[in-house]
């Protein structure tokens, strides 16, 4: 509420990818590597520098066995003021799977919102394997084991929940490789959950 209104954003950024993978929608070997980087300020309200990388690994194991890494993390921080809720991370079930969307960081500890991190970061480890199905599906499984957190916020007071400690979950998965680009769906359950200080 204290941030309720209306503010523009002027960003200049660039980005580096470099990508060694033998396939981009289902991949069983090779890295890629993406960093970002923002810059606001040039105009509009708000003034901050954003990095951003992601990389992901994949190594087969035996046939139609492949492991893969994934690794991602991102820092946004206010220059002479502080970083706005609408340009923070927010993360969830797309980076820590297991959890809600926006199910980590700092919450107004009233309402239950989140309120998003300045800092982010996620690593996880899967192997995946074959359902005994038809190649011509192109239907898989995976197990997985995602760790990270996100955390730091510029706004202090008794009701705001914030920790630093770290978020876990392991599950099981089914990706299909489709016509319209890779599907999947995750059953993850968190042994480190959401604690605040």
């Amino acid at each position: 509420k204290q941030q309720a209104g209306e503010n523009a954003n002027s960003i200049i950024g660039h980005s580096f990818v470099y990508d060694t993978r033998d396939n981009r929608q289902s991949p069983n070997s090779g890295y890629s590597i993406t960093a970002n980087q923002d810059f606001a300020g040039l105009g509009g309200d708000n003034k901050f520098i954003r990095h951003e990388l992601k990389a992901d690994y994949y190594l087969p194991l035996a046939k139609k066995w492949t492991y893969a890494t994934y690794l991602m993390g991102g820092n946004v921080t206010g220059i002479g003021q502080d970083v706005r809720i609408n340009n923070r991370y927010f993360t969830g079930s797309q980076e820590i799977r297991g959890f809600a969307n926006a199910g980590i960081g700092p919450r107004d500890l009233i309402t239950n919102d989140p309120l998003g991190g300045n800092t982010y970061y996620a690593f996880s480890n899967e192997v995946r394997f074959p359902l005994g199905l038809d190649d011509d599906l192109g239907v898989s499984g995976a197990a997985f084991v995602d760790i990270g957190n996100s955390y730091g916020i510029d706004q202090m007071g008794p009701n705001i929940g914030r920790s630093n400690s770290l978020r876990a979950t392991a599950g099981l998965g089914v990706a299909w490789a489709s016509p319209f680009g890779p599907i999947r769906v995750d059953f993850g359950q968190a042994f480190l959950k959401q604690t605040y200080d």
